[in-house]
């Protein structure tokens, strides 16, 4: 470290400890106010901590670095080995949300104020609680990593509390009978039928549908592996492992999947024979055109089959909504949910479905009532 000295300087009235330092991309000396005190014992105060993280080589060097910069930085380091939907995804962050609202505000100079500000800002607009969460799960990233390093003096969203708001409530899902239907009703729409009861029976996220392989399958025991995700990014699939404990999982699935998975998959095994297939990846899920799904192709023929049985529609991530209520509504423990889902914590799972265990309070306060109150009436 650069360090050339620290000192306590009076100017006015005030007693002001100074940082004086190498700036490593200029090459010059630079002073820096690390503190103004009315009194000069709360400044040498400051001035022994500093010394005292000097000592211990846990003090860095203030740089001119922006914090949008730094956010930048940090998602484009090549040794992070970022998937490349969360590069894009991470980079649509910055450019749309965090450049907008910090522009040019220095590293150095971010406090805890300014990222409540800036929290309490994206909860003022009409962006989806699921949206804000994403945007402050790649600032924070950021920040714990300058803590960690030491270009900033607090571990900032640490500090920080979230306004009160939810639409996670309000989520749209299918009701156990439209659930029912969809399953029937795939059968003569062959392409869905897998993905539809992965999503209903199983719970998948669309990208760990796609990324299903045949190795994955366990045949003998009704289980899936769940491993992967198949990501679709500027015209190319990537096939990418989960990257956290609770998505990487194992879930014991129905008969009736089963009975599907081995009559797809000798078919597929024909279609090799006859050098009609050509799956690298080797996935279970194949398009009409023996394709490897993406979104956009999914939400099409997704679409054209509720159209088709005339169901409503909800989103695809909703899917696995609709599978986790029907799982809590049908009295399965919180933490068998929470794990079946692969969240990371059954916290994550409460909170998620809050509005289904209030649904299940109502019924148990209506069963108790019946139970004891209406005997007793009688």
């Amino acid at each position: 470290m650069n360090i050339n000295s620290v000192f306590i300087r009076k100017r006015n009235e005030n007693y002001n400890v100074v940082l004086e330092y190498l700036d490593e991309e200029t090459g010059k000396s630079k002073q820096r106010s690390q503190g103004s005190f009315k009194k000069k014992k709360d400044a040498e105060k400051l001035l022994i901590e500093i010394k005292s993280s000097i000592n211990n080589n846990k003090f860095q060097v203030p740089t001119s670095k922006t914090f949008v910069d730094r956010c930048y930085e940090y998602y484009n380091n090549t040794a992070k080995d970022f998937s490349p939907t969360t590069l894009k995804r991470a980079n649509a962050v910055i450019r749309n949300y965090v450049n907008s609202f910090f522009r040019d505000k220095k590293l150095v100079d971010l406090s805890v104020k300014n990222y409540q500000d800036f929290i309490n800002h994206l909860y003022t607009t009409n962006l989806k609680t699921s949206t804000i969460k994403e945007i402050l799960n790649k600032t924070d990233a950021v920040l714990h990593e300058c803590y960690r390093l030491r270009e900033i003096k607090e571990n900032i969203p640490d500090f920080i509390i979230l306004p009160k708001r939810s639409d996670i409530s309000n989520i749209d899902i299918y009701t156990v009978e439209e659930a029912q239907k969809i399953l029937s009703e795939c059968s003569n729409f062959p392409i869905l039928e897998i993905p539809m009861h992965l999503f209903l029976l199983g719970g998948l996220r669309f990208g760990e549908m796609a990324g299903l392989l045949w190795e994955d399958v366990d045949f003998e025991h009704n289980i899936l592996r769940i491993r992967n995700n198949l990501i679709y990014v500027d015209g190319e699939y990537f096939l990418r492992k989960t990257k956290t404990d609770g998505s990487t999982r194992d879930i014991t699935v129905p008969i009736a999947l089963m009975k599907l998975l081995k009559k797809e998959k000798i078919k597929q095994n024909k279609l090799k024979m006859q050098n009609l297939l050509k799956n690298d990846h080797n996935v279970v899920c194949l398009n009409s055109k023996y394709r490897y799904w993406n979104n956009s192709s999914f939400t099409v023929a997704y679409k054209t089959f509720l159209k088709k049985i005339n169901m409503r529609y909800i989103k695809i991530h909703s899917l696995r909504h609709a599978h986790a209520s029907m799982l809590i509504l049908a009295n399965t423990d919180m933490k068998t949910v929470s794990e079946r889902l692969g969240h990371t914590d059954i916290k994550i799972t409460m909170n998620i479905y809050s509005h289904v265990l209030k649904e299940m309070d109502l019924t148990a306060s209506e069963n108790i009532e019946k139970i004891l109150l209406y005997k007793k009436s009688n």
